[in-house]
């Protein structure tokens, strides 16, 4: 299966966007309801490889300003930036005095070996197949499906991802669409069908979606 991302240009990223949320609003009548109300979609590629799965596991079960506290102590124990290789070199102490945890500190020393192992590791990537890009990021540990169909939409720009382990999504789906919250994965990649093969943007509306929703005051349509 051919690798579908967005393109580095600017102007073309947001003309293959423009089309593909043209698209998505014809084949799908509530989904084009939120395009209509959200506009443009903004989906952008951002920095990734290891400082980004750094700071993704360490926001793991905490809150956002627990996981800042913790990221700005660790990251003044290791100089400043955050590197593998001083990662890898910084002791136990250290970590315990910055408030990482320990199964925390074994996972990011593991990921750090890895990446000072495997230099090339995030660039390779790129010309991965969604599966296998999803395969050796989980085969990290402390890297689950969830961060990894993160970096496959906010990092390689990949444009045909249904991240159903999100619970936003899920939310999203559930109420725009009448169906319980409950609703099994399987039922659900079934009702995302229609939106291939641009399943990321349309996720990014859902995420919109409930963005608009949760500013909008009560009583407000969505």
């Amino acid at each position: 299966m051919p690798i579908t991302a967005l393109p580095a240009d600017e102007d073309a990223a947001a003309a293959l966007l423009e089309a593909a949320s043209r698209r998505l609003a014809r084949k799908d009548r509530r989904l084009g309801a939120v395009v209509k109300a959200v506009g443009p979609c903004a989906l952008r590629r951002n920095p990734g490889g290891f400082a980004r799965l750094f700071h993704a596991i360490l926001r793991q079960q905490l809150s956002a300003k627990a996981a800042a506290t913790i990221a700005g102590r660790l990251l003044a124990a290791l100089g400043g930036t955050v590197l593998a290789e001083a990662v890898v070199a910084l002791d136990d102490a250290a970590f315990a005095a910055s408030g990482v945890s320990r199964q925390k500190r074994d996972y990011l020393r593991g990921l750090a070996a890895a990446t000072v192992a495997q230099p090339a590791l995030f660039d390779q990537l790129e010309g991965m197949p969604d599966d296998a890009v999803i395969a050796a990021l989980t085969a990290l540990k402390g890297i689950g499906r969830w961060t990894a169909d993160m970096y496959l939409i906010f990092v390689l720009g990949r444009l045909d991802v249904l991240p159903l382990g999100d619970l936003s999504i899920r939310a999203a789906m559930a109420e725009l669409y009448g169906v319980p919250r409950g609703t099994p994965p399987a039922a659900l990649t079934a009702l995302g069908e229609a939106w291939r093969p641009h399943r990321s943007v349309a996720s990014w509306y859902l995420y919109a979606y409930l963005d608009r929703r949760s500013a909008a005051p009560a009583g407000t349509p969505g």
